[in-house]
């Protein structure tokens, strides 16, 4: 009796994991250093699913979405373009319909990969990582424009794991390949 209970427990949990996980949380590992140092290499994301509809998507939000040109592939990176408008990369600035934007959070000034303008298209969004220098982001992508069905989750905290459980869990490869 007491086996079949126990049962009974671990099925309802893995359910109530399994539809919290499916509608409402999502987890990323951070495998790169390409948000530090606001994010840090090994760090896990935590977001929520409910705060991706357009209306709740501002600048400087940080997501987690599809990445445009590879499927299966997860990223974390901060908001940047809103659809419709003119992002200038230049000279280690980036500008918004001709308005500098602000960049307390970025690790170091920017070199010019990436140097250029992109015009975000209407449910798109251009998204850069915050260590501008060594971040895979909008500017480097075939497909530079994330469209709104491709977000998975605003970020709402972010879990600095400690050294040692990072390198246990890239030692027995249990990360997935978010980047």
């Amino acid at each position: 009796m007491k086996l079949a209970k126990a049962v009974i427990i671990c099925f309802v949990l893995v359910v109530i994991e399994v539809v919290v996980f499916k509608t409402i949380l999502v987890l990323s590992y951070i495998p790169t250093g390409s948000m530090e140092s606001t994010i840090k290499t090994g760090d896990i994301a935590f977001g929520t699913r409910y705060d991706t509809e357009a209306e709740d998507i501002e600048r400087y939000d940080i997501f987690i979405f599809k990445a445009p040109d590879e499927p299966g592939i997860t990223y974390v990176k901060r908001v940047i373009g809103l659809p419709g408008e003119t992002i200038i990369v230049s000279n280690g600035k980036v500008y918004a319909d001709g308005v500098e934007l602000e960049d307390y959070f970025t690790k170091g000034p920017m070199n010019r990969r990436g140097d250029g303008t992109y015009v975000v298209p209407e449910g798109c969004y251009f998204f850069m990582g915050d260590n501008r220098n060594n971040s895979r982001d909008s500017r480097f992508w075939v497909e530079k424009y994330v469209p709104l069905e491709n977000m998975e989750a605003k970020v709402k905290c972010i879990f600095h794991m400690p050294d040692f459980i990072k390198g246990l869990m890239e030692h027995m490869e249990i990360c997935s390949s978010d980047r």
